[in-house]
């Protein structure tokens, strides 16, 4: 920790982004706090995407702490987040058992006009720290060519017909014969990474598996 880190420390002590008692670290969250947000589990695939995925995991619920440091994160740019962020990764990855087999980590990307108004890819971000310590390095294989209105707004059907031809294989990119994982920030209805995972598949992927920070999908 620098001298700036200690004097923002100093004026603002750290504070459990759920419950708000002072903690020693910054990033560090209450553990019956982190133990109530843990929610990693299996997301049910729908029949018609069983040829696309192999599994798709979520480490938490889409709602209370975890949705709102998503949105300060995505939406405010706020990159105070993100040690918390990383925190509750490290804490709720333990609880699932992700294949050995993994070849490419991929990163949902953004369209290069979103990617210039956020300043960054959330996704990247939120997972940097996991990925640095497992050695996985995000290989960015896709590409966003069409640049699609916002997700939220749109219900199942409407977002499939919205990412309908959205991503393609980066030139020069190969997935051919490998096993990959799909990493996003938040799993809806799949829609994402279904017009991902299809790009991967046309392209000769064999395995691929999906791994998002949170989904409100029952």
């Amino acid at each position: 920790m620098d001298i700036l880190d200690y004097i923002a420390t100093f004026l603002y002590p750290p504070r459990c982004p759920l419950c708000r008692h002072y903690l020693p670290n910054i990033g560090s969250w209450c553990s019956k706090c982190m133990d109530s947000t843990v929610q990693a589990h299996v997301v049910a695939i729908d029949r018609w995407e069983y040829q696309n995925f192999n599994r798709i995991w979520a480490l938490g619920r889409y709602h209370g702490v975890l949705r709102r440091l998503i949105i300060q994160l995505k939406y405010g740019g706020r990159k105070s987040t993100l040690p918390y962020l990383g925190s509750f990764i490290e804490t709720a990855i333990k609880n699932i058992e992700l294949p050995e087999d993994i070849d490419i980590v991929i990163c949902v990307p953004l369209h290069q006009k979103r990617l210039k108004e956020r300043g960054f890819n959330q996704t990247e971000l939120i997972f940097k720290k996991w990925l640095a310590k497992k050695h996985f390095k995000c290989e960015n294989n896709l590409k966003r060519i069409f640049f699609t209105q916002a997700q939220y707004k749109l219900r199942r059907q409407e977002r499939l017909k919205n990412l309908q031809n959205a991503f393609s294989l980066k030139e020069g990119m190969t997935v051919s014969g490998k096993n990959c994982l799909l990493l996003d920030d938040i799993y809806t209805t799949g829609a994402t990474l279904s017009a991902c995972a299809k790009v991967l598949k046309r392209h000769g992927a064999v395995k691929i598996y999906g791994l998002v920070l949170a989904t409100d999908a029952e």
